[in-house]
C-alpha cells in the first residue's frame, strides 16, 4: 500500500510530466506550422495551430486528472464506465460548451474568419485575437477586448479578405473659383496616390451633392484590407492642408442673428 505522501509526490510528479510533455508537443506543433505561418495564409495557419494547441491541453488535462484520481485508489474503469450512466445529466449541463465547441468547428472549417482578421460581430468591430473551442476574443482599435461565445456568433462581417473601399465625401464653398477648385481636386488626388496602403489609383467621382452651404465632392479609393479607416484619416489631411495652400474654403454651418433693433 502506498503511503499518503508517496501519492501525493506520484501526483505532483505526473502534473510535472504533463505540464513538460504539453510545452514539447506545443513546440513540435509550432515548429510544423512555423513555415506555413511565413506564406500568404498565415493567419489561418495560426487560428488552427492554437486550436490544436488547445485540443492537446484538454487531452492531457484529461489523462492527468484520470491518472492522478487512479494513484488516490478511484477505479478509473469504473468511473468511465459510469459516465454512461450519467451521460444525459452531464450532456444537459455542458450543452452550451458543446455548443460553442460545434460551432468553433464550423468557424475554422467554413474559414469564415482568422487570428488578425478584421471582422463585425453585432455592432462590435475588432482584429480577431484568438479563436478558441468555446470563445473568440475580438479587440477593437480603442484597445476594448470582447470575448463572445462561438454559439453566439451569428452574423459575421469580415473586412480583412478583400479590398477595402474608402469614400471621402468634402464641401467646397459654392462662390470658390471653377479653375482653381479643378487644380486643388487634381493636386489632392495627387498626393492621394502616394499612400502606401492602395491598391489602385484613386478616382475622383465629381460631384455628390449640392447641399444647403456647399458643393459636395466624393473620392473613391480602393485600399488593402481593413485601411479604409486610415485611407479616410490621412485624406481628410490632405484636403484640410491643400484647401489652406489654395486659398479655397471649406464651409462649415453657421448660424446668423438678426438683431430687429
Amino acid at each position: 500500500m502506498e503511503t499518503f505522501l508517496e501519492r501525493i509526490i506520484t501526483s505532483a510528479i505526473i502534473i510535472t510530466v504533463s505540464f513538460i510533455i504539453y510545452f514539447i508537443v506545443k513546440k513540435i506543433i509550432n515548429g510544423l506550422f512555423a513555415k506555413r505561418v511565413k506564406k500568404a495564409k498565415h493567419k489561418k495557419s495560426i487560428t488552427i495551430m492554437k486550436v490544436i494547441n488547445n485540443i492537446i491541453r484538454t487531452i492531457i488535462l484529461i489523462l492527468a486528472v484520470l491518472t492522478i484520481i487512479s494513484v488516490w485508489g478511484v477505479d478509473t474503469k469504473a468511473l468511465i464506465a459510469s459516465l454512461g450512466i450519467v451521460g444525459l445529466v452531464a450532456g444537459l449541463a455542458v450543452q452550451d460548451t458543446l455548443k460553442d465547441v460545434i460551432a468553433g468547428a464550423a468557424i475554422i472549417f467554413e474559414d469564415e474568419f482568422d487570428v488578425g482578421d478584421n471582422i463585425q460581430i453585432g455592432t462590435f468591430r475588432g482584429d480577431v485575437i484568438d479563436v478558441g473551442l468555446q470563445n473568440t476574443v475580438i479587440r477593437a482599435y480603442t484597445g476594448e477586448i470582447k470575448i463572445i461565445a462561438n454559439r453566439n456568433i451569428n452574423e459575421v462581417i469580415n473586412y480583412s479578405r478583400y479590398s477595402s473601399i474608402a469614400l471621402i465625401d468634402f464641401g467646397i464653398a459654392y462662390n470658390s473659383d471653377p479653375e482653381k477648385v479643378k487644380i486643388l481636386l487634381d493636386k489632392i488626388c495627387e498626393e492621394m496616390n502616394k499612400f502606401p496602403y492602395l491598391i489602385s489609383k484613386v478616382q475622383l467621382l465629381g460631384i455628390q451633392e449640392l447641399s444647403d452651404d456647399a458643393v459636395t465632392y466624393r473620392i473613391y479609393a480602393e485600399c488593402k484590407p481593413g485601411m479604409d479607416f486610415p485611407c479616410k484619416r490621412d485624406a481628410w489631411q490632405v484636403i484640410l492642408r491643400e484647401c489652406q495652400k489654395a486659398n479655397i474654403d471649406i464651409p462649415f454651418k453657421q448660424v446668423v442673428i438678426h438683431d430687429a433693433k
